[in-house]
């Protein structure tokens, strides 16, 4: 019988060609995220240009159609005094408007009426549903409805172990148990998942940091965090 670990791929590259193609793999881990990082940036702020634009080109011929009773050149306006930082601080604007309007309960009923209509039509419901699942989950990362904590449920079999992500604790008066949620994020895409009530003996605490866990379910088991690689 192999002495090789199970589950453990056969390397059946040329050690050269390995040793070669490891700077390179290096390279892309290093700059990747940065380039995409960037990328992100970059998309940001060219769309927040376009809106601030308009909104001032639109103020901009507002006026000089209101003003076109006097002579053209005595009115018309080709550059607003600041508007350099303009385009960046309406959108900006906008954004704080509109986020203490939903805040409110008008507002809140009018989105939630937005949410309704579109999560029942085909494709799109699911593109924006899913879109509305991540900010929603960027948003809450620092709030006080956070993870908790890792922790292992012992499923589907003894022996097996899934991460999932603290959430809650109470008290079940049906049981008389304390029990704890757990939500159980599916890989590698953590947006989608499904929540389980689970007795607390039956919860494992781990040692993983909420980040460390984070990017073991995004990278399928493959990053791991250094105490639990094999050597």
């Amino acid at each position: 019988m192999s002495d090789e670990p199970l589950g453990q791929a056969r390397d059946s590259r040329h050690p050269r060609i390995k040793m070669a193609l490891k700077p390179f793999l290096a390279g892309m881990a290093a700059v990747i995220p940065i380039l995409a990082t960037g990328w992100i940036i970059v998309l940001v702020f060219k769309l927040l240009h376009r809106i601030g634009r308009a909104i001032i080109n639109l103020a901009l011929s507002g006026l000089n159609t209101l003003r076109s009773a006097t002579p053209e050149e005595a009115w018309k306006i080709e550059y607003f005094p600041g508007d350099d930082l303009l385009w960046l601080f309406i959108p900006l604007a906008l954004l704080f408007v509109i986020g203490l309007a939903v805040m409110n309960k008008p507002g809140h009923r009018f989105s939630s009426w937005i949410d309704d209509s579109l999560t029942r039509i085909p494709l799109l419901g699911f593109i924006y549903g899913t879109i509305k699942q991540f900010v929603d989950a960027v948003r809450n990362l620092g709030g006080p409805r956070k993870f908790k904590g890792v922790a292992y449920i012992e499923y589907p079999s003894p022996g097996c172990r899934l991460i999932g992500f603290v959430t809650g604790n109470f008290h079940d008066p049906q049981t008389k148990k304390d029990v704890t949620s757990v939500f159980i994020p599916t890989s590698p895409n953590p947006m989608t998942g499904f929540v389980i009530i689970v007795d607390d003996e039956k919860v494992y605490d781990s040692e993983m940091s909420l980040e460390e866990a984070g990017k073991m379910i995004l990278s399928a088991g493959l990053v791991a965090p250094e105490s639990y690689e094999l050597k």
